[in-house]
């Protein structure tokens, strides 16, 4: 019962999520209707957002949707009663809340283009009010602009569409709304952001009208799409417009990953089903005598059958009763570990379709099980009555057993090479330069925003008192800021690509002289910058200088493109300053007072004991100015681990599966070894009678076991190789058929399989001859 209810569970729990995340419809209204509609953009095979303005044109042209509506999600310093946080605001236009079918718990929503109130989430008003009714009719700060709360979202409202945050930063709820006003400019024109906090990139979905299919509707919009293109051309948007249900748009990133762990736990029931078969057989060749008996006074074979079959039924329902238990106390566990990275992860609940899944997966179990190794030949009747359990159990039986053990150490090799190359891809992922030591750097942001930043000076004084008072607190080595990336074009003197699919792309990093050594940065070549020539040189990174010269020295060369222009002085190693599973990409350091616009700011502290001096030094950025949030405050390492939840989500539940179906595998040997000397005594017996040494006898047993370890890690590995490559979205930095963990994984698993089976032969070589002669 507790091999069945490890499998069945570990499978009900699987099953829950892919369950709420895959094939439940979204809480809206009609919302297999509900449309993703956005610019594709063929260099990056990725959606993109799209402008205010086209999003007008498609809404009032498009005839094949009933609804429409535009949003943007961002991160924005809210205000409340002086107290500044960061919080998660959605912005909305069109017919969002028609859509959503939302009804406000408190007060009303506002209408489309109402562009002075806010409406807040149950959680933020719970959070940051004394009561949700207090919080109604309240004014509050949204980066500066005044807004007031005119209604409350019900508690058990969720947005369900995906949301714009950069690299880094993690999913989170959305914790109050906001209207987008009208669009400023024409479609083709630069996008604009002249009327308060909300964006000017924004996502589109529509509501399909009844009877009109998804095809109809993309061939009409790829229509209007086209003419947009041609008559106000804009080189941001896409040469297609892509046309999805929202379901598929929101879970599809995840749709792999949960079908390969899904995958993985019924692995890990069919271990635990070939388990409890190995001890069923061994069970009923003990029931040889009984099932004669049966059959001697007139029960059939089909009778017997179904008793086996019953017996293993209520066995099966049994082990179904306590894996949904067990399930129900791990499904929280697996909810916490993957709810920032898996999207509708926290809808997951054991609910009837959960429940039919497990009455399911018990009755498949009950046919999996074998029905016995009863005879219903006369003779083996006969044989049966005449003898005892022991000696009427033949090789039969310990042959299928044997091919079930062999089966559990295949399928456990399966999912520890997957587990193993995840692991891998880990340790990939957290190799440091020489010198980057993330878990000695705090990092934080601050958005700098409201009435008193709307010009450069004031943000250039802010950051130069922040410089200064981190540099004088004690412990603190360095301290350096970055105030944003800018992707454009750049040329470089004499220079020329080294590959010919390479474009001159790069990315403008502003940021103060002490960033970089706060980072740990190694110098390569040339030398760092001095205070006195800060605004007319700059730093270049490995991948730049390997992208745009290859072996040739960039140091010395001017630089130039857009806003860029300088000397390069020198070349840094590369590192990972948010995505931990990101490649490095060719990067220019330029001082921050070069940057065309700054709109937030990250700061970068080193010190050997940052979290002794964090509190310290929060409130010491906090009293420069308490209007602005501090947010993603945490050291570097912590904010790299966070960017890869995803796949620390992945690896910690295909590691468990794995570490689960080894155990069980490795009992399965030890068990069918155990059960092999027992039926073995008398043969043991009489060769250690006749003059067999222990050792000798050690090595019969052990080599047996050999001989069923190596046969299932034959055919593991080759079903390994073949499945991981199902796997290869899910790793980095290593091959799905990685001959150093597979060689690893392979001798592991067969050196403990055979040490399984050590305990049994050595205590069938402490056998008394004339004991087990006597047993017989």
């Amino acid at each position: 019962m507790v091999t069945l209810a490890l499998g069945i569970g570990v499978n009900i729990a699987v099953f829950s999520v892919v369950n709420a995340v895959l094939l439940s419809h979204l809480s809206y209204p009609d919302s297999d209707r509900l449309i993703w509609l956005a610019d594709f953009n063929e260099y990056h095979q990725q959606d993109t957002w799209g402008s205010r303005a086209d999003y007008v044109v498609l809404r009032a042209e498009a005839r094949s949707f009933e609804q429409m509506a535009a949003y943007g999600t961002q991160d924005l310093a809210l205000v409340v009663d002086g107290a500044a946080t960061q919080e998660r605001v959605a912005s909305v236009t069109g017919d969002f809340w028609a859509m959503t079918g939302v009804v406000p718990a408190l007060g009303r929503l506002f209408d489309e283009g109402i562009t002075n109130q806010i409406v807040l989430s149950h959680e933020f008003a719970a959070r940051r009010f004394a009561g949700e009714r207090d919080a109604l009719g309240r004014t509050v700060l949204l980066n500066g602009d005044t807004f007031t709360v005119s209604g409350i979202l019900p508690e058990t409202f969720r947005f369900l569409f995906p949301q714009q945050y950069s690299s880094g930063q993690e999913r989170r709820r959305i914790d109050a709304y906001i209207a987008i006003p009208g669009a400023s400019e024409q479609p083709g024109e630069p996008v604009t952001q002249e009327q308060g906090p909300a964006p000017g990139w924004v996502g589109v979905i529509g509501k399909l009208r009844s009877g009109t299919s998804i095809e109809e509707a993309r061939a009409e919009m790829q229509t209007i799409h086209a003419r947009l293109e041609a008559e106000f051309p804009h080189p941001l948007r896409g040469s297609r417009l892509t046309v999805a249900p929202l379901l598929e748009k929101l879970v599809g990133g995840t749709r792999h990953a949960l079908l390969v762990l899904l995958a993985a736990a019924s692995f890990v029931l069919l271990i635990a089903v070939a388990n409890v078969g190995n001890l069923l057989l061994a069970q009923a060749s003990k029931r040889g005598r009984e099932i004669a008996v049966r059959s001697a006074m007139g029960a059939r074979p089909a009778r017997v059958a179904r008793q086996m079959l019953t017996e293993g039924l209520v066995l099966s329902l049994l082990g179904a009763a306590a894996g949904l238990a067990m399930a129900y106390g791990t499904l929280g566990i697996v909810v916490q570990l993957g709810s920032g990275s898996v999207p509708r992860l926290g809808e997951a609940v054991i609910d009837g379709q959960v429940i039919s899944f497990a009455f399911g997966v018990s009755l498949l179990t009950a046919l999996l099980f074998p029905l016995g190794s009863f005879r219903s030949r006369n003779s083996r009747r006969l044989a049966s009555l005449k003898s005892d359990a022991r000696s009427s159990a033949g090789s039969g039986p310990l042959r299928i057993r044997g091919f079930l053990v062999a089966s559990q150490l295949a399928l456990a090799l399966v999912l520890l090479a997957g587990a193993g190359l995840m692991l891998k891809s880990y340790w990939r992922m957290n190799e440091f330069p020489t010198g980057f030591t993330p878990d000695t750097i705090l990092s934080m942001q601050i958005p700098l925003v409201g009435p008193r930043y709307k010009s450069w000076p004031p943000k250039d004084l802010y950051i130069r008192e922040l410089l200064t008072r981190l540099n004088e607190v004690p412990g603190v080595r360095a301290a350096g800021i970055d105030v944003g990336t800018i992707n454009t074009t750049v040329d470089v003197e004499g220079s020329s690509l080294t590959s010919p699919d390479d474009t001159s792309f790069a990315a403008i990093r502003m940021v103060s002289p002490g960033y970089l050594p706060a980072m740990g940065t190694r110098l390569i070549r040339g030398r760092w910058p001095t205070d006195d020539e800060a605004l007319d040189v700059v730093l270049v990174n490995e991948t730049f200088a390997q992208k745009f010269a290859g072996t040739d020295d960039l140091v010395g060369k001017r630089i130039g493109g857009s806003f860029l222009t300088g000397t390069i002085v020198g070349v840094v190693a590369d590192f990972k300053h948010r995505q931990l599973d990101a490649a490095p990409s060719a990067e220019v350091y330029y001082s921050y007072e070069m940057a065309p616009i700054v709109r937030s700011i990250r700061v970068v502290v080193a010190a050997p004991e940052p979290r002794a001096i964090a509190a310290s030094i929060r409130e010491m950025v906090s009293d420069i100015d308490r209007t602005q949030p501090i947010y993603r405050f945490a050291t570097l390492e912590k904010l790299l681990s966070d960017s890869i939840a995803p796949r620390i989500f992945n690896l910690a539940l295909l590691g468990c599966f794995a570490v689960t179906a080894v155990l069980m595998a490795l009992i399965g040997v030890y068990g069918l070894m155990a059960y092999t000397v027992e039926q073995r005594t008398r043969e043991v017996g009489i060769r250690m009678a006749l003059g067999a040494r222990r050792e000798q006898v050690v090595r019969m047993i052990v080599r047996q076991g050999m001989g069923i370890a190596l046969a299932g890690t034959v055919v593991g590995l080759a079903g390994a190789l073949a499945l991981t490559r199902l796997m290869e979205s899910l790793l980095y930095g290593v091959n799905s058929n990685d001959p150093i963990t597979f060689t690893v994984v392979v001798i592991s698993l067969f050196a403990t399989a055979v040490l399984a089976s050590w305990g049994p032969a050595v205590r069938a070589s402490r056998i008394n001859p004339a004991s087990s002669l006597r047993h017989e």
